[in-house]
């Protein structure tokens, strides 16, 4: 893959992140204003197709992004830069009383369900679980028709079992979870990360979405959380 190609397998990826739709090399060219022809664009494709980087629905000409195009794309990506520490924050600083660990990882949780629009995990070594956000993946494209929320069902069904595998697996670095990596099933994505909370406890929060999540975005805002969480609890 050359580095034009590269670039093409970047915008197919921002262009199905923003769309929920297939992609072609026309709408390629024309949304994103390219220096090269739709040929072009068509012929790159082609190469990527090729290399199991993106692959054609049976019912459309456009093309979408494969797990393997995913991982490059993260791989390739920087994490945008979100502002969100400020709304979480305040958020925060609604409570009256100085929450407890498990209270503060559920008020930036709700935060983080509300900035990235995707459904929420959170543990902790106490052991408590809960999830934030489920409406948010029935409202998804991907899993609008009867066998994809059958699909959602079954990987929704995993949620319990999962809790102790994201307490196991999640780090301090926030983690891209795809595949047989995620213990949610291939149908879904998590970005994850492990804090340090007050009273010596331990907690994990997870960002669960489609494969077409905007990682960027989920990662910064985990990033901003953890350092949100990880801040004394007298200090908000």
């Amino acid at each position: 893959m050359n580095t034009r190609q590269a670039q093409i397998l970047k915008l197919i990826v921002d262009e199905y992140i923003r769309s929920a739709e297939p992609v072609s090399s026309k709408q390629l060219c024309e949304y994103y204003k390219l220096p090269f022809s739709s040929a072009t664009v068509r012929n790159d494709m082609a190469v990527l197709e090729d290399l199991g980087l993106i692959a054609q629905p049976h019912t459309s000409a456009g093309r979408v992004p494969t797990e393997k195009a995913y991982r490059f794309y993260i791989q390739q990506g920087q994490p945008a830069k979100v502002n969100k520490g400020v709304s979480i924050k305040i958020t925060l600083r609604r409570i009256p009383r100085a929450p407890t660990p498990e209270e503060r990882l559920a008020q930036v949780g709700q935060a983080v369900v509300q900035a990235s629009g995707e459904a929420v995990m959170l543990a902790t070594n106490r052991p408590w679980s809960t999830t934030l956000g489920l409406a948010n993946l029935l409202r998804k494209p991907e899993f609008q028709s009867g066998t994809a929320i059958l699909v959602l069902a079954e990987s929704l069904e995993r949620f319990d079992a999962a809790f102790k595998d994201l307490l196991g697996t999640a780090t301090d670095e926030v983690t891209v979870l795809l595949g047989n990596e995620n213990p949610l099933g291939d149908e879904l994505a998590s970005v994850v990360v492990k804090s340090t909370l007050g009273n010596g406890s331990e907690g994990v929060l997870g960002i669960v979405g489609p494969l077409r999540m905007d990682y960027n975005r989920n990662i910064a805002l985990l990033t901003q959380a953890k350092k949100v969480l990880e801040q004394p609890l007298l200090s908000l």
